[in-house]
């Protein structure tokens, strides 16, 4: 019986990507259930579902880093997203970089430039600087979130 999307999510996010144990050399065995679960779901089921995992499982700043940190392993970078923006602040939100960016900065930018990139909402050959936190989009969506946690 195939399993449902929860149970491959559950399975996927609920390690941790820089523990020893986690997907050794030549048994990468969470990546190859990502690419079962791509194989056996559209992206556009799959991506809600992450989402409410992100938002519902990852209440420490840790906890995010380790899901961004997965998501670019099991190769959803550049997935088509409906909410690039909202995704990205969300995450910029959670993890403070004043606070963590030598554990997390360059990744969280990485992820973000892919994100927007496959969005076509950057172009890095047109603006080869581009910093999402000097973006004016990301910092309103940061706001939006503080104000909605706020409420």
């Amino acid at each position: 019986m195939m399993k449902t999307i929860e149970e491959y999510t559950d399975y996927l996010f609920n390690c941790t990507f820089t523990d020893d144990s986690f997907d050794p050399e030549d048994h990468e065995e969470h990546l190859e259930v990502s690419w079962e679960l791509f194989k056996n779901y559209a992206w556009a089921d799959i991506y809600p579902v992450w989402m409410q995992r992100l938002h519902l499982n990852c209440p420490t700043p840790s906890d995010v880093i380790n899901f961004v940190n997965l998501y670019i392993y099991y190769e959803a970078a550049d997935k088509p997203i409906p909410d690039p923006v909202g995704f990205i602040s969300y995450l910029y939100y959670r993890v403070d970089m004043n606070e963590y960016w030598d554990e997390a900065g360059d990744m969280f930018d990485g992820l973000a430039i892919s994100v927007l990139s496959t969005a076509d909402l950057v172009d890095v050959m047109q603006d080869p600087y581009y910093t999402p936190l000097k973006d004016e989009r990301i910092l309103n969506g940061i706001a939006n979130w503080k104000a909605e946690k706020a409420e």
